[in-house]
């Protein structure tokens, strides 16, 4: 029994004998309470097992939905021959398998317009005013440049902060050495709808005059798909292909289009399938690990041998044995047709290899055996069901196991509950009875002592 402080000691002011056997009667009382703890203990580790096994069993769940149709595991990959002039995406839901063949003659640009030059960026000075822009719509934007903003830098800097969708930057342009940096002036937004007129400077108090030199009008793209010219306000074309996203980058040299080209995203259905394998050697290996006894095999503290473990492995193998055995059109007819088997170790290996090279090969068909209608027949769509079946609350096996071992916890928790009472019961009882006795004793030791010493004996009670 665990000490107990002084004042609130239950043995205090017992002779050690007394003491030494309240002890020993108060830890024989608790003894079933101890049995009851330890049970319970028991049975809370194979709920915090089945608890972890469930958790894997929904992890593998989460992603069944993402393959258990031929249209969820479809992958469409957008390729182009040239990414230097075209790039894109794919949308697997509208997108098409083909070939696109595309010629970029002008990419779409906003307007733009170049200084005149100066020496130096930050040290020669405009002087002080404001420069206006007029957009396509004709407001007028105006920025102030004061003294500390009158070099090309201030003034790149004044124009950014003032965000008007107009972005400044000083370059520098060697082909005068003596005077080679200069104010440039782009426009955020291409296409001819987002053309602005650049701009007119009001500037008093320079070293040097500043003005525009240069301009550049604002230009939508200009391709050719399928022999015709198009003619787009922006360099993203979303409309062109149906279900692809176009980005223009660059142009094409005379007469030699850019290829694009639209097809199964082999390595990303592989990925997939990595993953189903991973989360599904999860579980396997959990039951395989519960399932290896011994000889100094604590069963009453793992799954080992349980039948909801048994049930939940039979499943999940029954499904991954879906095949089409005796169907002579189907090339790909088991799952080691396509680099996926069940060790003898009971768990799954996956040859990515093999599973790459069957997809490559026989897409359609690896397909139909993994994902099937999507219902009725599929290795997936069976596997979702033995999942369900297995781990889905309140019906499944395993989390109808956990339900049942909560409701012998709480059963135990409810006996110790009882127990301890009747424990604590005993041992104050057992306390007054041992103070009696050794009030008695004492009495009696007093009244030996006072006869001995022939001092009349103190009157009883």
């Amino acid at each position: 029994m665990p000490e107990i402080n002084a004042d609130k000691n239950p043995v205090a002011g017992l002779a050690p004998e007394f003491a030494r056997a309240y002890q020993a009667a108060v830890q024989a009382d608790r003894k079933p309470v101890e049995n009851l703890e330890q049970r319970r203990e028991k049975l809370q580790e194979k709920v915090n097992l089945l608890s972890d096994l469930v958790s894997k069993a929904d992890g593998l769940r989460q992603i069944l939905p993402g393959l258990g149709t031929p249209f969820a595991m479809r992958e469409i990959m957008f390729n182009s021959d040239d990414p230097k002039v075209v790039t894109g995406s794919a949308d697997k839901s509208l997108a098409e398998i083909g070939k696109h063949d595309l010629e970029v003659l002008r990419l779409a640009s906003g307007p733009s317009a170049m200084t005149n030059r100066f020496p130096d960026p930050n040290e020669t000075s405009i002087g002080t005013g404001y420069l206006t822009f007029i957009t396509r719509e004709g407001d007028t934007k105006e920025v102030f440049i004061d003294y500390d903003n009158s070099t090309l830098e201030g003034v790149a800097r004044s124009i950014n902060e003032a965000k008007m969708g107009v972005t400044a930057s000083v370059i520098n342009d060697v082909s005068d050495p003596d005077n080679s940096y200069r104010l440039l002036l782009t426009s955020n937004q291409v296409g001819a709808q987002n053309d602005i007129q650049y701009p007119e400077f009001y500037f008093s108090g320079g070293e040097e005059e500043f003005y525009i030199d240069e301009k550049k009008d604002a230009t939508n793209a200009l391709i050719k798909y399928r022999g015709v010219q198009i003619e787009s306000p922006s360099n993203e074309l979303k409309d062109l292909i149906s279900g692809a996203t176009v980005n223009l980058k660059g142009l094409t040299d005379p007469g030699k289009p850019a290829t694009i080209s639209l097809e199964q995203d082999i390595p990303q259905t592989a990925v997939k399938i990595k993953d189903l394998v991973e989360k599904t050697n999860a579980i396997l290996s959990f039951i395989q690990q519960q399932n290896t006894m011994d000889e100094k095999t604590d069963t009453s503290r793992t799954l080992g041998g349980d039948y909801a473990l048994r049930l939940a492995e039979d499943r999940i193998k029954s499904a991954l044995r879906e095949n089409f055995l005796g169907q002579s059109n189907k090339s790909v007819q088991t799952l080691a047709d396509v680099g996926i088997q069940i060790t003898r170790k009971g768990v799954l290996s996956l040859d990515e290899k093999k599973f790459t090279a069957a997809l490559e090969k026989n897409y359609n068909d690896v397909v139909d055996l993994l994902s099937g209608d999507g219902t009725s027949y599929g290795v997936i769509p069976k596997l979702n069901r033995a999942i369900a079946s297995i781990s889905t609350g309140g019906t499944g096996v395993l989390s109808s196991q956990k339900r049942n071992y909560d409701s012998q916890i709480s059963a135990l928790d409810k006996n110790i509950e009882r127990a301890e009472k009747t424990a604590a019961s005993r041992a104050e009882a057992l306390k007054n009875t041992l103070s009696k006795a050794q009030a008695a004793i004492q009495s009696l030791q007093a009244q030996g002592g006072a006869i001995a010493g022939g001092i009349p004996a103190p009157a009883a009670g």
